[in-house]
């Protein structure tokens, strides 16, 4: 029986498209990306026009077999990948790996912003070819992320440390952290003094209050920092005190605040994190999950939101009736303006996407309870909120501006009022009002109260995940899919901890950033960043070739990557101590898990020493415990997962035994001694997913089981 194909990224995908589509189609996921470059080297013919070379994904093997069989007897390919320069990548790479290098025949290339039936057959009707421009825009920015990458992290391995890595935006994103860090420790607080007080302008008290503040002298306004003293504060307050205040002047005027466009993707991050407490990583995945498709309880299956990877405010026109038609059938005709609202977008944003909404308003996200888990609520309600909202009309308020005048003194009183929640109504948020009594010209009042408030300047707040995506976007460095990824990297290679939700730059993260600003300026200038980002646009819109692109910015980059190699310095710190071993000088070392002392003479030499953060040696913790293999006292030490027992004899024995998270040696589950695939002892281990069972033999005898699964047998 023949059918057509339908290959899509996401089994969930798939298996809800397959619903939609019927018999007559079968719906295969390729499960992400299906060819990629080497893993273990360069993979890119510089001197041939940085032509790639990829390989099948050695996981994938079976996938694009699977898909083989199902092309043979199919009438018709559909690649029906999310509609980004990474999609069109991704179904190019399929049929490169199907050999089909002339899909003109045979397949066709569908785009949708949603998964609903509704979309996937309108997508059928539609379909165009796969577009070289997007996928070579793809290609583009993997050889460019790939050349920083390879050329420049091993230079940081032999220079600086082990284990650490650039590249071309996270290193970028890496340095605003930095650069803030430096701000924050270079800042030197400054005290100053505000002038406050508060008068009555009627009998009852809760409606005659006004609150004011010192503007300025003699017409002159204060600058922030002008009352620099509690003596000058004071005189001022002396002065004052006993002169009347006198309204000079008020000012009454309605003001409209407009609602917010629907999200895109930086600010859904940013609002998740801020409300939610979502890192952009786990906005994404679960936004992903959103978009995938839901099973709901009446049987039926749909994407619940639009694609989550997008800069543009565009809104489907069926959208945009379906949320007029709700607002008017749920609130009043007042809530609901006279036109749809539209938000443009910024010059670079991909308009053939539309912004994250509701596939369909009418799914109120209360109805959802039980077929999406929390944190899928969450988001939707987030996403729900945020999109009704954006159709609504806007708030009304009444501001209130007094000029209070007070001998040669000036005050000022702000005040506003609500007068129609627009909007909010949606929303809900909670909107404080400080209502101004009625006042006259030429009145006057004496102070209730008179005080100076003393203040003190603050450094530049450090970045949170959700300020960091709003700088990066602000720069133009990295583009919405980007962001969760950028951040996730710098954690993963930890370059930074979170500390009270703030981001805080590690010790070699600094030395790192210092090191790439001095031998790579380009690649470390925010300017240069945005410009590589443009040009890949245009690259993707067909107005720039690929490789001219790539040949533009490696000419610039070997200049100074050959300067790097022979002048960046090895990173050395002496310490003035000996080695107890051997005698040499004792210096600091780093690794991607923090700094270290070790002998010079290394590798003659190997002691090490852990340190304190003021580069104090800890000393090491002796235990009750003799090691099995020289009878050495056991130490406690502290590693990537823990502490865990080690022989003091290191480096002549290497023995290590692995500590529970109550401090008590492991002991191997009876029955487990000796590896069953080759005889040999084994060993137990503390990974990231807790304890496990290791072959001695490793790396050739490659043998693992989880502890947990060992006890059980």
């Amino acid at each position: 029986m023949s059918y057509e194909l339908v290959i899509v990224e996401s089994p969930t995908k798939a298996r809800i498209i397959n619903k939609f589509l019927g018999e007559d189609y079968k719906v295969e996921s390729s499960m992400g990306h299906v060819r990629d470059l080497p893993p273990k080297e360069l993979g890119i013919d510089i001197k041939n026009d940085f032509e790639p070379t990829y390989q099948l994904s050695k996981d994938k093997k079976k996938v694009v077999s699977k898909i083989k069989k199902l092309v043979k007897d199919s009438s018709k390919i559909y690649i029906a990948m999310d509609e980004d320069r990474e999609g069109e990548a991704i179904g190019w790479h399929i049929l490169q790996a199907l050999g089909m290098n002339d899909p003109d025949k045979k397949v066709d290339r569908i785009a949708f912003h949603e998964i609903t039936e509704e979309a996937i057959r309108e997508a059928l009707q539609s379909p165009r070819r796969i577009s070289m421009d997007l996928v070579n825009a793809q290609q583009a920015r993997r050889i460019l992320d790939r050349i920083v990458g390879y050329k420049v992290s091993p230079l940081l391995h032999r220079k600086i440390a082990k284990k650490l890595s650039a590249g071309r935006v996270q290193s970028v994103g890496l340095m605003l952290i930095v650069d803030r860090e430096k701000e924050v420790k270079k800042f030197k607080p400054v005290k100053y003094y505000t002038i406050e007080g508060m008068f009555k302008a009627g009998k009852k008290a809760a409606e005659s209050k006004v609150d004011a503040k010192l503007w300025g002298e003699a017409g002159k306004k204060y600058k922030k920092l002008e009352i620099s003293s509690a003596d000058t504060a004071k005189n001022i307050i002396k002065e004052c005190r006993n002169d009347s205040v006198k309204i000079r002047d008020i000012n009454r005027k309605k003001n409209n605040v407009f609602p917010k466009p629907p999200f895109i993707t930086s600010t859904l991050q940013r609002s998740a994190y801020n409300r939610l407490r979502f890192t952009p990583a786990k906005t994404m995945r679960v936004a992903q999950q959103l978009y995938e498709g839901i099973e709901l309880s009446d049987g039926t299956s749909t994407g619940l939101i639009t694609y989550m990877r997008t800069d543009s405010f565009q809104i489907a026109k069926s959208a945009l009736s379906a949320s007029r038609k709700y607002i008017k059938e749920k609130f009043a005709s007042k809530y609901l303006p006279a036109k749809a609202n539209y938000y443009k977008s910024k010059k670079s944003a991909q308009e053939a996407h539309e912004s994250i909404r509701p596939t369909n308003i009418f799914k109120y996200p209360d109805e959802l309870k039980g077929d999406i888990n929390k944190d899928q609520r969450k988001l939707y309600t987030l996403i729900w909120e945020k999109f009704i909202s954006s159709q609504m009309t806007p708030l009304k308020e009444e501001k209130v501006r007094v000029k209070i005048d007070c001998g040669k003194y000036e005050f000022r009183a702000k005040g506003r009022q609500l007068l129609f929640d627009g909007f909010t109504k949606v929303l809900k948020r909670h909107y404080k009002e400080n209502i101004i009594p009625k006042l006259e010209k030429g009145e006057e009042y004496k102070w209730e109260e008179l005080l100076d408030v003393e203040h003190e300047t603050k450094p530049p707040p450090r970045y949170t995940q959700a300020t960091l995506v709003k700088e990066l976007e602000r720069n133009g460095i990295g583009r919405p899919s980007t962001y969760a990824s950028i951040i996730r990297t710098l954690f993963k290679r930890k370059y930074v901890n979170s500390k009270k939700g703030t981001l805080i730059p590690s010790e070699i993260a600094e030395i790192v950033v210092d090191a790439l600003k001095e031998h790579f300026p380009n690649i470390m200038d925010k300017k240069f960043t945005a410009y590589m980002e443009d040009k890949l646009d245009e690259v993707a819109k067909g107005e720039k070739d690929w490789k001219d692109m790539l040949s533009e910015f490696y000419k610039k980059f070997k200049q100074n990557y050959d300067r790097a190699v022979k002048n960046m310095e090895k990173l050395t710190v002496k310490t003035g101590k000996k080695c107890p071993e051997c005698g040499e000088e004792l210096i600091i070392k780093w690794s991607k898990f923090g700094k270290f002392m070790a002998c010079s003479g290394f590798p003659d030499c190997k002691k090490t020493f852990d340190i304190d953060k003021d580069n104090n040696i800890i000393k090491e913790e002796k235990t009750k415990y003799k090691c099995p293999e020289c009878s050495s006292d056991m130490v406690i030490k502290n590693g990537r997962y823990g502490k865990f027992l080690a022989c003091s004899a290191y480096p002549n024995c290497k023995k290590i035994i692995t500590l529970d998270k109550d401090g008590e040696i492991v002991k191997i589950p009876l029955g487990w001694e000796k590896c069953p695939q080759c005889g040999k002892d084994t060993l137990i281990k503390k990974g990231y997913r807790g304890l496990f069972l290791a072959c001695s033999g490793y790396p050739k005898c490659k043998f693992t089981m989880s502890y947990e699964e060992a006890e059980k047998r």
